[in-house]
Formats: C-alpha cells, structure tokens, sequence
C-alpha cells in the first residue's frame, strides 16, 4: 500500500543495493545488484548478469525482457512468460526504496527494499 509522498520523478540512482523481501517473501534468495546509467547489473558470485534498464523514473523501474526458447513450453507457461514484470516504488527514506515487484498492476510478485550500499 502506498504510504509515502514524493516527486513524481523518483529514480533509482547509480549504485549498489541489496535486496531485502518484506515478511511472507523472505524465502526468496537475498541478493545484490548495481546500477550504472541504463544498466542494471545482477551482482551474483559466479558470474554477473546485465540487464537494460527500459525505464528508471515516475518511481518505476522496468528491465528489459530476455528472449527465451518456448519450444517446450506448455499453453499457460507460454501466455506467463508474455508477462513484463516491472517494480514500482511505494516509499523513499533516505536510501532505503520500498519496492514492489509486479506482473501487472494487479499481481504482486514479491514485495521488499533495496538499500543502497
């Protein structure tokens, strides 16, 4: 739920962050990541992954979507990878960004904060 107020230019700013997931997520694996202008930069301890950033204002920030094979892919695993998800930020304090992680406006994959480091 959104609690905060803040310009509607929010952005995401270059960076270092870890990644903490709010209660009901915390199983998901905790990770770090960096920005660096239009990129966004999964920091992981065998290899590093880059992602294009598609859009870091008006508190959203969306990645590019890879191309994966569905070759064998069933019906519903082919309509879910169609989805684009995308994160919104609900709250700014400093540099902790509330985030939620969306498949849409209407389904929430995870919900968490990235502190900047």
């Amino acid at each position: 739920m959104y609690t905060g107020v803040f310009s509607q230019d929010c952005v995401l700013p270059n960076g270092k962050y870890k990644v903490e997931y709010d209660e009901g997520f915390e199983k998901y694996p905790k990770f770090y990541f960096k920005i660096k202008n239009n990129k966004f930069i999964y920091i992981d301890l065998d290899e590093n992954v880059e992602y294009t950033i598609e859009k870091n204002e008006d508190c959203y920030l969306v990645l590019e979507k890879k191309e994966v094979d569905e070759t064998n892919f069933t019906e519903l695993q082919k309509l879910l990878n169609k989805q684009h998800p995308f994160y919104t930020f609900e709250k700014i304090n400093d540099k902790v960004y509330e985030f939620i992680y969306r498949d849409d406006l209407h389904v929430t994959i995870s919900e968490g904060k990235f502190i900047k480091q």
